[in-house]
């Protein structure tokens, strides 16, 4: 079946583009266009899509005023030439960001995206549905659950992981070896002594991140302040 897609954008020479990639996927079926939120209401009053490729800056308002109008749970591909709205596609779900220019092979990508988060899911078995590590602490095993896992620090010779609630726990393992082992979870290292748990980022401003959960704000290392931006692409 294919999939019903909505671009709302402004700029006629973006949705033309847009139009004219769309036409190349017998996959995509592109049911409309709105230039304006008050446009982008109405046509959620009446119809569900599957995909919404959503314009932060429009003529009557930011695209992500939107969102509370959506009707169903499209996923939504933010577009912009702005990249301060990488973070804003984070707290509204998109599943990817593109900048204008848009790219042919920009756009491939966040439409296999789509198609490969609705692909029917092999049976998994119980770890990766809860997802943990075993790690050592001392001369105790323990078991850390991964999605409470907010940010990881090194000292010295541990590592103190910090998990909601304010749990802590020091382990005896380096940080690379850390990122080894966390890098299909959506975490990343954004100093030399910081990884990060993605999902778990509130805010950046000042070259600090700042994190749901925990008060202590986390440095952004000058090698990695391209880690953010590179994060959507």
């Amino acid at each position: 079946m294919k999939k019903k897609i909505l671009i709302v954008d402004d700029d006629p020479m973006i949705t033309a583009m847009l139009t004219q990639l769309i036409s190349f996927y017998p996959s995509l079926e592109m049911v409309g266009s709105c230039t304006s939120c008050a446009e982008a209401k109405l046509f959620f009053q009446k119809e569900v899509v599957d995909i919404v490729l959503l314009d932060m800056e429009l003529s009557d308002g930011q695209g992500f005023d939107l969102i509370p109008f959506i009707s169903g749970e499209p996923s939504i591909i933010v577009i912009t030439g702005n990249e301060d709205y990488a973070f804003t596609a984070f707290e509204i779900g998109a599943i990817d960001f593109l900048k204008k220019p848009i790219l042919p092979n920009r756009f491939k990508k966040s439409i296999d995206k789509i198609f490969e988060k609705n692909a029917p899911a092999a049976p998994a078995p119980v770890e990766k549905e809860k997802p943990f590590l075993f790690i050592k602490s001392g001369v105790k095993i323990i078991k850390i659950e991964i999605d409470r896992l907010v940010y990881a620090e090194a000292l010295r010779d541990y590592i103190k992981l910090v998990l909601s609630n304010n749990e802590t726990h020091l382990v005896n393992l380096s940080l690379s070896e850390l990122c080894k082992r966390l890098s299909t979870f959506g975490f990343m290292q954004v100093h030399r002594s910081y990884v990060v748990a993605i999902r778990h980022i509130k805010q950046v401003q000042d070259d600090m991140i700042y994190l749901q959960e925990v008060s202590t704000p986390i440095p952004i290392g000058k090698t990695y302040k391209s880690v953010i931006g590179d994060l959507l692409k």
